[in-house]
């Protein structure tokens, strides 16, 4: 499943969704966090700060599925971590393109947060 044209237009317009992985128990989420989203060949993307320290990544990585809510709108979503070093720098344009002069850029756009990256899908 893949996010509407509608909807990745939201994602675009923003500056931020929340990510809400859930905890081990799918009720209860590990950690309700704004985070910087770009969107890429009409796939969704967001980068943990702290690298793959960052507690919303590791819950979305372990769990796969969570919510985000984006504007006032909320999403059951699911998570899957992206490796690819061709489409990891393709995101990082994204970053610069959608971020640009931003004091967190540099951060955002550096090895560890880098590595910590994943697409965001709609869940079904």
């Amino acid at each position: 499943m893949q996010w509407s044209n509608e909807q990745l237009t939201l994602f675009k317009s923003v500056p931020t969704l929340t990510m809400e992985p859930y905890n081990p128990d799918f009720k209860t989420f590990e950690e309700v966090s704004p985070i910087w989203e770009v969107v890429v060949d009409g796939r969704v993307y967001s980068r943990g700060w702290n690298g793959k320290k960052t507690k919303w990544y590791q819950a979305a990585v372990n769990q796969r599925i969570g919510e985000i809510q984006l504007a006032d709108r909320r999403f059951e979503a699911e998570f899957e971590p992206v490796t690819d070093p061709q489409l990891l720098a393709t995101i990082t344009a994204a970053y610069q393109q959608k971020y640009p002069g931003d004091a967190s850029l540099a951060r955002m756009i550096s090895a560890e947060p880098t590595g910590a990256t994943i697409q965001v899908r709609p869940r079904e």
